[in-house]
């Protein structure tokens, strides 16, 4: 025992008006302590605080993914490769038996995950590679961000090229709301503001180009987060004209521009595995909601006289899992974070050949949501001569001859490997807010090879073909939704990926949630934790959407009829 262990508090203060009396100490001369014993130590631990100490100390993951794939096979065409031309999902066949030109669609196994071994005299199939036939998979994360992208659009009729860091491109329309003269700015994207702020514009009007956000939304329905108003105060000349294009950046502050500016980019991801790493199997017992469409085909109106069941769709459910440890200490996001978010990305590989007719080498076109359109002839970013819409993902090739002698080559997709990088999403960044916002998703388009398969009379240099969103994003981690701030004084309890703030003089930040801790919000993760790793599991669905109806209604991969057009009144 030692004096230190005791502290006195007179009578008098322990609460208001208490007496004051007369106090005894009690002190024990018993010995508390003895010499330790070497190799002799127990103590009482709280298996629950240890649980709970290893859990937040491990950077360990083994990611599984459930995915509902979702898709329409919408095109027919023409062959006259044999296997292909064989093995259609005929279209009228007893039209095509009288002319001899036979039209289908591919089968379901050309876009399914899993192919199985159909013996159309194609290629020699391997059952370890079923499900790696037609798409790859990955495990990759928001590496680094690449602000000279080049973008580009089409709105309304208007084309317009920028680069990635100079914004939202808009287009002004002069429009009056109320009896309110108002230029109104009709953007490629959501634009992420509110009334109030300010936005900082790639024009000037009397060397000022920043102006205030004054309402949102024009005479069209649903157009809030499009469109931006600005309030005609009287400006004269010619800054602001009806069909005026241009980019825009969001300030939040305007008493605090150059930190409340936002910043514009295109994300970039870095892969973390190997084809090779990852498990795919099916679901059992699972399917999605769309029924799978079979037809049953007689010998006597069938090419090769053979009589045979052809499947124009599927509905499969799949699991994705890692086979190797995911371990995330160390790796920084695209804002030098520890990373919050690993993605399941999809790409498509199409082995048989079917699609991927290369341009400078490369098969698979890449775009944003933007730059999906329902004009495919004032859409230029997709046609074949774009060098800025050609992804990364080089093909390779092999060459078949059938038994008709027709010879032909044959493109896929190249496996890519960890350490790769490949593009992402068109995202927005606030210093201020600590905050990232997608602004635009990123897309894949993969069209037919119009030397293998034909889907129009005159093959043009913009087909159609059918999009995907190749990066699924799984949350491991959670940023908290209060801001934290400090001063310098306290720089050692403030994280590296912080913001100084010279206006407020402070460290600015977003802690990150503990595992198993949700606020009210019911925002945090609660992944099972065993043998030192997570084990998070997330829900995807991932779509193959094609474009153009080719004579029915199709919204985002749905036999669907379209939705009427009204307004609010109706």
């Amino acid at each position: 025992m030692k004096l230190s262990d005791y502290r006195i508090i007179p009578s008098q203060l322990k609460y208001k008006s208490a007496p004051s009396v007369d106090q005894d100490i009690v002190l024990s001369f018993d010995n508390t302590s003895k010499l330790n014993t070497e190799y002799d130590r127990t103590t009482t631990v709280s298996l629950a605080q240890v649980y709970d100490d290893e859990r937040q100390g491990s950077n360990i993951f083994r990611p599984t993914f459930e995915i509902s794939y979702i898709y329409s096979n919408s095109y027919y065409g023409t062959t006259s490769y044999v296997p292909f031309r064989n093995n259609l999902y005929y279209v009228l066949p007893e039209v095509s038996y009288l002319n001899g030109y036979w039209s289908g669609f591919p089968q379901y196994y050309e876009f399914d995950f899993y192919r199985p071994d159909v013996n159309d005299q194609h290629f020699t199939y391997e059952s370890k590679s079923a499900y790696t036939y037609n798409w790859s998979y990955y495990l990759t994360y928001a590496y680094e961000n690449n602000y000279t992208r080049i973008l580009s659009h089409n709105l309304n009729g208007s084309s317009l090229s920028w680069q990635a860091q100079k914004g939202i491109a808009f287009r002004v329309r002069t429009i009056q709301i109320n009896g309110n003269d108002l230029y109104s700015f009709e953007c490629i994207a959501p634009h992420g503001l509110s009334i109030g702020e300010s936005v900082e514009l790639s024009f000037s009007y009397n060397n000022n180009n920043i102006f205030e956000v004054y309402s949102l939304g024009n005479d069209k329905l649903d157009s809030e987060s499009t469109v931006f108003n600005i309030y005609n105060v009287g400006y004269t000349g010619n800054t602001f004209f009806n069909g005026q294009k241009g980019t825009f950046k969001r300030i939040a502050n305007s008493q605090n521009i150059l930190e409340s500016k936002s910043k514009y980019y295109v994300r970039e991801h870095k892969i973390l595995t190997n084809v090779s790493d990852l498990i795919m199997t099916k679901t059992g017992f699972e399917i999605n909601a769309f029924p799978e469409k079979s037809q049953i085909i007689l010998s006597s109106i069938t090419p090769n006289n053979l009589t045979r069941i052809s499947k124009k769709s599927s509905s499969n459910a799949y699991t994705v899992t890692s086979k190797i440890d995911i371990d995330t200490n160390g790796l920084l996001d695209n804002q030098m974070r520890p990373i919050s978010e690993v993605y399941l990305t999809i790409i498509n590989k199409g082995y048989s050949g079917y699609f991927n007719k290369p341009n400078n080498n490369i098969g698979i076109k890449e775009g944003w949501y933007f730059n999906i359109t329902d004009n495919l002839n004032s859409n230029t970013w997709w046609v074949d001569g774009n060098n800025r819409s050609d992804s990364n993902i080089v093909v390779s090739s092999y060459t078949l001859t059938d038994i008709s002698g027709n010879t032909n080559t044959f493109y896929y997709n190249s496996d890519l490997k960890a350490g790769d990088i490949i593009s992402g999403d068109f995202c927005e960044w606030n210093n201020y807010e600590q905050v990232e916002r997608i602004i635009s998703t990123y897309y894949h388009k993969i069209k037919y090879n119009k030397d293998i398969f034909q889907i129009e009379p005159t093959p043009s240099y913009n087909s159609r073909g059918y999009y995907y969103q190749p990066h699924n994003p799984m949350t491991i981690k959670v940023f908290s939704d209060y801001i934290e701030s400090g001063d310098k004084s306290t720089v050692d309890l403030v994280p590296s990926y912080s913001f100084y703030s010279n206006s407020n003089q402070e460290f600015r930040w977003r802690d990150i949630y503990l595992y198993g801790f949700k606020d009210e919000f019911g925002r945090g993760v609660d992944y099972p934790y065993l043998n030192n790793a997570h084990y998070p599991f997330q829900n995807v669905i991932f779509r193959l959407i094609p474009e153009g109806d080719n004579g029915n209604n199709y919204i985002m991969g749905y036999d669907i009829p379209t939705k009427p057009k009204i307004d609010e009144c109706e």
